[in-house]
């Protein structure tokens, strides 16, 4: 069969054998593949340095014969390595996050260019360093949009009173929409309180382009609120855990700690 070439960024990679590698991508031109990359371990020039988690590559491969097979790939160009997404902690952990969504949330040759430009918006923030927890939150919720599960953060479900000051709200796991603290019968109802302030953030991010994500400037405290609603949501639709979250919420957790005093030595002086 022809030889493809087509640009995509590596999700995961897994030995298979003892020289060829299991590469998963997801394609600008195919969606979601898995190929196989033969004598990928042992290459000292196809394949070096190249087939890495987070990677953009131009890829030249070979369709498989039947729907559910393997793609053949027979070579790889570096477009862009996003190095520090693998050599500082929090970045790797975040992209980790984002691969995996990209993984739940996608299907096998279904390309989507929406999501592929949304990763690569998402990969290249992170390794520019931009703030972990709002990369995060920001390309959780605009991939929920574009794989059909928009969550609704202009008004209540219920009444459709708008957000706004004066009452609190919470995201519904079971439908993606909010409950109005007015509309509660229930002051423990499942489901994560968003402040108004989060909220208004989420919206302004839902409607901006992609090219104006990056200059949000959404607190902290508000990355975190939308993560945590985000991820109980996704546990409704996906009914499976996403294995990296509790990576990327211990990160939130030890950054919003209060510093700890550094004790002195006995013998020292204070200043």
């Amino acid at each position: 069969m022809t030889l493809r070439s087509t640009c995509a960024i590596v999700l995961k990679v897994a030995d298979h054998g003892e020289s060829d590698e299991l590469v998963t991508c997801y394609s600008r031109e195919l969606g979601r593949i898995t190929g196989l990359a033969k004598g990928a371990k042992r290459s000292a020039r196809r394949f070096v340095n190249k087939l890495e988690e987070f990677s953009l590559l131009q890829l030249l491969c070979r369709p498989p014969r039947s729907a559910s097979g393997l793609y053949f790939i027979g070579e790889a160009e570096l477009l862009r390595a996003h190095l520090s997404l693998r050599t500082v902690y929090p970045r790797y952990v975040a992209a980790t996050f984002l691969c995996e969504l990209t993984l739940r949330f996608t299907r096998d040759n279904d390309p989507d260019q929406r999501i592929f430009a949304l990763l690569q918006w998402a990969l290249d923030s992170l390794d520019r360093g931009e703030a972990v927890a709002k990369i995060a939150a920001l390309f959780h919720l605009l991939l929920l949009d574009a794989a059909g599960y928009r969550p609704e953060l202009l008004q209540c479900g219920h009444c459709g009173q708008a957000v706004g000051p004066g009452r609190s709200f919470l995201l519904l796991p079971g439908n993606g929409s909010l409950l109005c603290s007015v509309c509660q019968p229930n002051p423990a109802a499942p489901g994560s309180r968003l402040s108004v302030q989060t909220l208004k953030f989420l919206a302004q991010a839902q409607r901006a382009g992609q090219e104006r994500l990056n200059r949000l400037q959404m607190p902290a405290r508000a990355a975190g609120e939308a993560l945590e609603a985000l991820h109980r949501y996704t546990l409704y639709l996906l009914q499976q855990d996403i294995h990296s979250w509790r990576s990327l919420r211990a990160l939130q957790v030890e950054s919003s700690a209060p510093p700890q005093a550094v004790p002195r030595r006995r013998g020292t002086k204070s200043a």
